[in-house]
């Protein structure tokens, strides 16, 4: 199934992208940049005051907006996390089933049995607040 997005993309960007370079621009000034605060500061507020005010104004940059945001979807999903997997989850694996470490209990003789039944569960309370 396809994701949608949100109701409104445009002031959905606005909103979220202009605070958050309000952000960025508030740790450069808190880092001494005050130069590059300014301009990332200048565009973060003109894109929360278009995204509260005027979103369709933000419909072309949205669009971008959201195409870049599936195009890194794609390269996190495919690229990086079979990165990841080759290069950490796979070797790991491996040394476990050489060392014989079965941390599922999967094999029989890993498994404990019956375990007893919490006292607390014999209240009939306790699964009121499960929290």
């Amino acid at each position: 199934m396809k994701s949608r997005g949100p109701a409104n993309p445009e002031r959905s960007f606005g909103i979220s992208v202009g605070a958050v370079l309000l952000l960025v621009a508030a740790a450069l000034v808190w880092r001494g940049r005050i130069g590059t605060a300014e301009i990332v500061g200048g565009i973060g507020a003109v894109l929360l005051t278009l995204g509260l005010t005027r979103p369709r104004l933000l419909k072309w940059p949205s669009a971008v907006w959201w195409k870049f945001a599936m195009v890194l979807g794609y390269v996190n999903a495919r690229i990086i996390l079979t990165a990841i997997f080759i290069v950490f989850l796979t070797p790991l694996g491996l040394l476990w089933r050489a060392i014989g470490r079965d941390p599922l209990a999967r094999q029989r003789r890993h498994w404990p049995g019956w375990s007893p039944y919490p006292p607390r569960y014999s209240n009939r309370d306790h699964f009121t607040r499960m929290y």
